[in-house]
């Protein structure tokens, strides 16, 4: 069977974009349409679902994803397919034996009012939810973005579907086994899309990343990788369990509802990001490498930069109309607005950066988000409430980003005019991926 054709990275990244926003649309649908009937109970015994299985998966997955993704991406399937193997193995057993462990001493406390089949259904979510990513990180080293997006188009399509269910069969037992359901569908597609296309047949890497990977050079990406992924879950947080530590849950579900909206206009850069990471791996001339990223970086920060104003003036005028409980969180939106545009900087050049193979220079950038976001948070909150939120979270973004830019800048020794002005190299580069998109 001839090798599937792929797109361009204009053609990936404007077909991850659309897959995002169209899942953030179905999203918005299930949270806002359809969960409302349900009893409280049963909401939150799907939250506490996702939550629980996502933690395992998250703290416990060491962010192996990311080292899949590169060492594809650079060295080519078949010499990572070994280690991938076994790296899943290992920690699958891993997740699953923490999980059952946890529910076990929480069986009294935390999970007192869950049914076990409940506390059984969380653990298999957070075994899934890493199987599947494995897949899907293969698919993106690989740069299978049309099988990869296809996936997770169908994830947000049957997960709203399900959650219609409730109109029929008010109970999260329908929605919790669909979700689980979701992932091994999901598994099963990425896998034979894996086995139908063995592109590394056909596109050898280059000479010297033509050797095997092993299981420990995986795992050491991953884990410098994973420490800046759970310093970016901590930043994302820290306000909001602060905010609701000192003024409960009203003030929290305001704040959390401004970020979440704010949170859309991130859709493009984290398309663009997830698009190039593969692409600069495999790339083995650092010019094009850094070209490729600054290109991306200007032509997001550029589309972002006219989106926020567009955002808060469309919240003004929608949100007492649709959403009158949460008209207090127009005014945090706009502060947060500020940092969401230096964050787009982080989001792009912190995948660049981890392509180039250096994912702990990333730590730096998080650490110092962190700092910030938890020292302005202790700060600000007891006086200032929901606005003292929303300025330690801006202000964090913002550390975070700037000091990405400066990374990538003495990192790569690019000058940092180069990544705010667009250049006639720069025009020519955009044109040339316009075409190649156009063809695709």
């Amino acid at each position: 069977m001839k090798k599937q054709r792929k797109g361009g990275v204009l053609q990936d990244a404007l077909s991850t974009f659309g897959t995002n926003a169209f899942g953030a649309v179905l999203a918005l649908i299930s949270s806002f349409c359809i969960m409302p009937v349900l009893d409280p109970g049963e909401s939150g015994l799907i939250t506490q679902n996702q939550m629980v299985g996502s933690a395992l998966f998250t703290l416990l997955s060491f962010s192996v994803n990311s080292s899949m993704i590169y060492y594809v991406s650079r060295f080519k399937l078949k010499n990572v397919v070994r280690s991938i193997k076994r790296v899943t193995v290992v920690l699958t057993i891993l997740i699953a034996a923490a999980g059952a462990l946890v529910v076990l001493i929480l069986r009294d406390s935390y999970f007192a009012d869950t049914a076990l089949l409940y506390c059984v259904c969380a653990v298999a979510y957070g075994v899934f939810s890493f199987v599947s990513n494995v897949f899907l990180a293969i698919l993106r080293g690989e740069n299978k973005f049309r099988v990869y997006n296809m996936i997770n188009l169908m994830q947000r399509v049957l997960t709203t579907l399900f959650a219609l269910t409730v109109f029929l069969w008010p109970t999260a037992a329908v929605i919790v086994s669909g979700s689980i359901f979701i992932l091994l569908l999901s598994i099963v597609i990425a896998w034979r899309a894996i086995r139908r296309d063995v592109s590394y047949a056909e596109t050898p890497p280059a000479p010297e990343n033509d050797r095997e990977v092993g299981c420990g050079e995986l795992l050491r990406y991953s884990l410098k990788a994973h420490v800046s992924n759970v310093l970016t879950f901590t930043n994302t947080n820290v306000s909001s369990i602060i905010l609701k530590g000192y003024n409960g849950l009203t003030d929290f579900g305001v704040f959390t509802k401004a970020y979440t909206i704010v949170q859309q206009v991130w859709i493009l850069p984290d398309a663009v990001s997830m698009v190039i990471m593969s692409r600069i791996a495999a790339m083995t001339k650092t010019d094009d490498k850094t070209k490729l990223a600054m290109l991306s970086c200007k032509l997001v920060t550029y589309v972002t930069l006219i989106c926020l104003p567009i955002l808060v003036l469309l919240a003004e005028i929608f949100i007492p109309i649709v959403f009158p409980k949460y008209v207090d969180c127009v005014e945090p939106l706009k502060i947060l607005t500020v940092g969401s545009f230096f964050i787009t900087y982080a989001k792009v050049l912190a995948n660049s950066i981890a392509a180039y193979g250096k994912p702990e220079l990333n730590i730096i950038s998080t650490a110092v988000g962190v700092v910030f976001n938890l020292g302005l948070s202790l700060l600000l909150i007891p006086n200032l409430l929901v606005t003292g939120a929303a300025l330690a979270t801006t202000l964090s973004l913002t550390a975070q980003g700037l000091t990405s830019i400066i990374i990538f800048c003495v990192y790569t020794k690019t000058p940092f005019y180069r990544l705010l002005l667009p250049t006639r190299e720069d025009l020519s580069m955009a044109a040339g991926l316009l075409k190649r998109g156009k063809r695709t």
